[in-house]
């Protein structure tokens, strides 16, 4: 009699995703690494046709307590409030109690408490870790074998880490694009109106220059290494989060002239002043958007002019000051 051998189900998915839609951005980037990197794994969208008219409740659970070796959970305000989360998780941490090793892999957006995560359990803090990143991480944890940095790398990591900040300001975008601002102070003098026009004039000046002089030689050859040397990848993470931050300091000039109640004659010249922005921020987003293109083939050109029409505002100006 031949003794009955144990068959050991082979998981379908190396790695399941388990998050909430507010945070869709992060890891549907995640989600496309994993593919480029050759790691299975489970992501809504690109099953929705197998999960149409299916039990949804019964066939999550599946996938989250059978069907997976590892289930990365990206903790957040959000993840912790939504039903659907909620079911998956459930299913996620039952097959953990009774997993030999780790199963639930914790990413954190925030610090949200999670109920059944343990406070000792190791994460991965994604405030500073872009979705290549982290993709890769999760590779390694699959034990798919993931190349070392590829010539160009610090153009990727650049370009990665400029998204991963600038992905946290699309209210602060939205809100600029639709020419409002929550009124927040009143000035009721014309000089007081006048003084605190020039004053954020020269405001603006000091933000642009600053963009420009971040990407000055000297600043890239400190973050990206001279000619033929590598970078030094907490370099270029600082100085893409500071170029980010120049960014966000023109969109609240901007919001905070739109922000100001100023008497009647003074309205035209602070909604003037406050579209000077405009230029400028396109600017900075076209350069952005092509440097990511570009860093995707191991290349990148970190040379950014700025520039904007000052006329509109000096004619405006000009009337204030004459009347």
């Amino acid at each position: 009699m031949v003794p009955a051998t144990k068959l050991h189900q082979v998981p379908k998915y190396d790695v399941c995703l388990s998050f909430a839609g507010e945070d869709r951005d992060y890891v549907e980037e995640v989600a496309r690494h994993l593919t480029e990197l050759g790691v299975s794994r489970f992501y809504d969208t690109d099953e929705q046709a197998d999960l149409w008219g299916k039990n949804l409740v019964e066939h999550l659970d599946q996938i989250y307590r059978h069907d997976s070796r590892f289930c990365v959970m990206f903790v957040s305000e959000a993840y912790a409030r939504k039903m659907w989360t909620k079911h998956e998780r459930q299913a996620a941490f039952d097959r953990a109690l009774v997993s030999d090793t780790e199963y639930v892999l914790p990413a954190r957006f925030d610090d949200t408490v999670i109920p059944a995560l343990r406070v000792g359990t190791g994460y991965i803090d994604l405030r500073h870790r872009t979705p290549r990143e982290l993709a890769k991480m999760i590779a390694e944890k699959v034990g798919v074998e993931v190349d070392g940095p590829k010539p160009g790398w610090e153009y990727q990591l650049f370009a990665d880490s400029v998204a991963l900040h600038l992905g946290k300001l699309k209210d602060k975008q939205i809100s600029h694009e639709m020419g409002y601002a929550s009124p927040k102070r009143e000035i009721t003098s014309d000089t007081d109106a006048l003084d605190y026009f020039k004053a954020r004039s020269r405001t603006f000046d000091g933000y642009v220059n600053g963009i420009t002089n971040l990407l000055a030689p000297g600043r890239l050859q400190w973050a990206f290494g001279p000619a033929g040397r590598p970078g030094d990848s907490d370099r270029i993470r600082h100085l893409a989060n500071s170029f980010v931050e120049e960014y966000e300091n023109l969109l609240d000039w901007a919001a905070d002239l739109r922000a100001t109640v100023v008497p009647d004659r003074f309205q035209q010249l602070y909604k003037t002043g406050a579209q000077l922005a405009d230029q400028p921020l396109k600017q900075i987003e076209q350069f952005i958007e092509e440097f990511a293109a570009a860093s995707e083939r191991g290349a990148g050109d970190l040379h950014l002019n700025l520039s904007w029409d000052p006329a509109p505002v000096e004619a405006e100006l000009k009337k204030v000051q004459t009347t």
